[in-house]
């Protein structure tokens, strides 16, 4: 499988509800120009808007915190490969180096590796395969509109993307989005045990 390199590209701020953003990745190769869009919280846009202007604060943040705990036990940042996104939560793996010089792999946010990635200066890839289906899609002549595939959007955006498609009578859309909605209630039902039944 080939891996694309991925940066930092810009965030938005214009997602309801008021407190979600779209953290834009670019494709790092040239000619494509592939962006893909994750869906984070106020505290993760803030993480990485920090790190991107490069702001210092008098403590460490979290992140700044595991990056000296990382280098003080003699251990380094080699990449990060964003691998799977499932209903709008993007799965990460971040692979460090031991001082031994053998591989560690952890499963990560993406987010915190953005917010790393900016700080210690390793890349990030993601599967092409997994970019080229979640990619965002340009709709507009003039290049700025695009739009978000439904696995990149959380089901609490989902729900509130049909109250608005019932509201404007967009019946069609409403149940596309109410059947996706149930679909991941059913998956969610049946990947988590019951803790009635020991």
């Amino acid at each position: 499988m080939r891996m694309i390199e991925m940066f930092f590209g810009d965030m938005s701020t214009v997602l309801k509800p008021s407190d979600s953003y779209a953290m834009v990745l670019t494709e790092a190769e040239g000619g494509k120009d592939r962006k893909l869009a994750v869906i984070i919280g106020a505290p993760e846009a803030q993480a990485i808007k920090m790190a991107q202007i490069g702001y210092r604060t008098p403590r460490p943040f979290t992140h700044e915190l595991l990056m000296n705990l990382i280098y003080e036990g003699g251990m380094d940042f080699i990449q990060a490969v964003i691998y799977d996104v499932k209903d709008g939560i993007y799965y990460t793996h971040l692979y460090m180096e031991r001082p031994d010089g053998s591989e560690y792999e952890a499963d990560a946010r993406t987010t915190d590796v953005v917010a790393l990635s900016m700080r210690a200066h390793f890349p990030i890839y993601i599967e092409e395969e997994l970019l080229e289906r979640e990619r965002l899609r340009n709709i507009s002549p003039d290049g700025s509109v695009y739009t978000l595939t439904v696995n990149a959007v959380s089901t609490d955006m989902l729900e509130q993307a049909l109250a608005e498609a019932v509201k404007q009578e967009d019946y069609e859309r409403a149940s596309q989005l109410r059947d996706e909605i149930k679909r991941r209630k059913e998956e969610k039902e049946t990947e988590e045990p019951n803790p009635l039944h020991l």
